[in-house]
């Protein structure tokens, strides 16, 4: 009884735990404040700047800030000191691994920087991103630092700041096909990339994409302009409606597989919880793979098959598979008990027969 997620559920567990925090062997119900203000120090330490919201010292500092641990109030450790430093650690490489800067913006220590490298990272940050660094950026985190120690200095190289700017930038907004900064784009560039797109697709570009990320940021300078030429733009909106369609039609531009939650059957969405729980250390929060699985299993449990239910789920495994699936998969069933139903008009459930 399983679905085409069946075959990827491992690799799709431990995929989406790289978002969450990594507790390792700190297990965050039992940490108090002075555990909390050690993963913050350790951690912060070996990412060079202070760690954002989704790591493990936030996680901390925030379970104890809403006393949800059993020793919030008390000032003593309770857990091993070196195993905190270790959890930090492998958290921070977690992060670093995420952004992608195990060697870029991690080398910028903000406990030393200065007013003239926070200007130096601002300027570069703002030219690799067409507009001012957001907060959360390198860039902003830096000036902030900065304010407290002005006169200081790090005695990191023009080069390396650049470097550490430019990635950090990367994160922020991953470039697009054609290098485009739709930041940038005015009111007739927006058109044309809306044109070329809607072309590509065949329908109006959806939320999201290219174009409609384009005409939303001409909207606040309608007289601006990008500098692409025309030839640029209709690269740019022709690749992202490739990858527009790749994901309408279960094909990941990335080459790994996706979890299709119209079709995960109970016991994938079961063992996907099992591996992301070991993976994690913890129950995996809302907003994870996990419980948007089991959310998904849980919302059709208990209604009865329809031939509407039927056709959607037979539709999206037909079009994963490339053919009519086999039996014994959830999409056959499904077939023969919305079949059933109709012919006596029973309420048979997913959830009757542990899908």
């Amino acid at each position: 009884m399983t679905s085409v997620n069946a075959g990827h559920i491992f690799e799709a567990a431990h995929r989406d735990a790289l978002r969450f925090p990594h507790t390792g062997q700190v297990n965050l119900k039992d940490i108090s404040e002075a555990d909390a203000r050690v993963l913050m120090s350790e951690e912060h330490k070996a990412l060079g700047y202070r760690p954002p919201p989704g790591s493990l010292a936030a996680a901390a500092q925030a379970a104890v800030a809403r006393h949800e641990t059993q020793h919030a109030g008390e000032h003593t450790l309770t857990i091993d000191q070196e195993k905190l430093r270790q959890a930090a650690l492998a958290d921070a490489q977690r992060i670093k691994e995420a952004r992608g800067d195990a060697s870029g913006p991690a080398s910028v220590d903000l406990n030393s920087i200065g007013d003239a490298e926070a200007r130096k990272l601002m300027s570069e940050e703002h030219k690799a991103l067409g507009y001012r660094p957001p907060p959360g950026s390198l860039a902003s985190e830096a000036q902030s630092a900065a304010a407290r120690h002005p006169d200081a200095s790090s005695g990191i190289d023009t080069a390396t700041l650049a470097r550490a700017a430019f990635e950090d930038a990367s994160r922020i907004v991953p470039k697009n096909p054609a290098d485009l900064n739709v930041e940038g784009v005015g009111e007739v560039e927006a058109r044309a990339l809306m044109s070329e797109e809607h072309r590509a697709l065949g329908y109006r570009p959806p939320h999201g994409s290219l174009a409609a990320t384009a005409q939303s940021a001409a909207a606040k300078h309608p007289e601006s302009s990008s500098g692409a030429d025309p030839a640029t733009l209709a690269q740019a909106a022709v690749q992202d409606a490739k990858k527009i369609e790749a994901e309408r039609n279960g094909s990941p531009t990335n080459g790994t597989p996706e979890l299709n939650l119209d079709t995960i059957s109970a016991p994938e969405a079961r063992a996907l919880q099992s591996e992301e729980h070991k993976e994690l250390g913890y129950r995996p929060p809302a907003g994870s793979a996990a419980a948007q699985a089991q959310s998904a299993v849980d919302s059709r449990a208990d209604v009865p098959v329809t031939k509407e239910m039927a056709a959607q789920i037979q539709s999206e495994e037909h079009k994963v598979r490339g053919h009519l699936p086999e039996s014994g998969t959830i999409a056959s069933i499904t077939q023969s008990m919305a079949d059933k139903n109709v012919q006596d008009g029973g309420e048979r459930k997913l959830g009757d027969v542990g899908l």
